[in-house]
């Protein structure tokens, strides 16, 4: 498979991702630790990353039974389409993960434009937009961690959440 060390490497960095989860865990405040924002962050973390996982480590079994990079790309790429349109469940069905509505609507409006990038190359088949579909994956637990750790070190965040009944 062209660029097999480089999915394999996405799949390592996904398990490390899923590692960091606990990192937010340990690293959050006591009161924001049961807030659902929390509890959200930390779950998708490690589930996103665990899929990262899977999918970079699937890209070279897949390869592996078909043995052609253009049908690999086609069905991991569907494969990703799969995941993310049951990540669109969260968003679509709401709850206190999310502050306001408007976040709420733009997270679905934003899964469901990935949703549509990942899906063209299920018909183009390129190995090249599989690579750019792994860093997509890649982005998704990465940006959550860092705006977890962000808010953790922010003191107007722990004053708030530490002052709190």
């Amino acid at each position: 498979m062209p660029g097999e060390f480089y999915f394999m490497s996405m799949g390592g960095l996904g398990m490390s991702l899923a590692g960091f989860g606990g990192i937010v865990a340990a690293l959050t405040p006591k009161k924001a630790a049961a807030s659902p924002v929390t509890k959200w962050r930390i779950t998708h973390i490690v589930i996103w990353g665990l899929q990262l996982t899977i999918t970079g480590f699937g890209v070279i079994a897949v390869y592996s039974i078909v043995e052609d990079a253009a049908a690999t790309a086609r069905i991991v790429s569907g494969w990703t389409v799969a995941i993310h349109i049951l990540r669109l469940r969260g968003p679509m069905k709401g709850g206190s993960a999310y502050r306001t509505d408007l976040e709420r609507m733009q997270s679905l409006w934003g899964g469901i434009a990935i949703t549509v990038f990942l899906s063209v190359n299920v018909v183009l088949g390129g190995v090249g937009y599989l690579h750019v579909i792994m860093l997509v994956m890649f982005a998704g637990p990465a940006g959550i961690f860092a705006t977890g750790i962000k808010e953790i070190f922010d003191d107007a965040y722990r004053e708030t959440k530490e002052n709190r009944p």
